[in-house]
């Protein structure tokens, strides 16, 4: 019986899921050699979350990575995973994109960093 139960209580609190609440892509240059990418996430415990400030880092990181041109091409994913019945969860940004240099031509401007 205490062997069930164990089971059952490891069981339940070793389950997961992963859900995406957003995606958005800008438009992919004509130039992919420099691919830059990163991904920050955040611990929330039992739906705590004072602030975002953690997304804020994704735009430094990804102007970081290309310091004299411009991230286009951006993709961007926005998740949920769930641990511990939903006591615990990530918040998980994850953004990847091109980085053009200055000389390179992108045919639609929208989406540059």
């Amino acid at each position: 019986m205490l062997r069930s139960v164990l089971l059952f209580v490891s069981v339940l609190f070793l389950t997961h899921c992963a859900s995406i609440n957003s995606l958005s892509l800008t438009p992919i240059p004509q130039d992919r050699n420099s691919q830059v990418k990163t991904e920050k996430s955040k611990v929330i415990i039992l739906g705590f979350n004072f602030d975002n400030d953690f997304v804020d880092e994704v735009v430094e990181d990804l102007k970081r990575q290309c310091p004299k041109g411009k991230v286009s091409g951006l993709l961007t994913k926005d998740e949920n995973i769930n641990y511990f019945l939903y006591f615990v969860w990530k918040k998980q940004i994850t953004a990847t994109g091109y980085c053009l240099s200055s000389n390179s031509q992108s045919p639609n401007r929208n989406g540059e960093l």
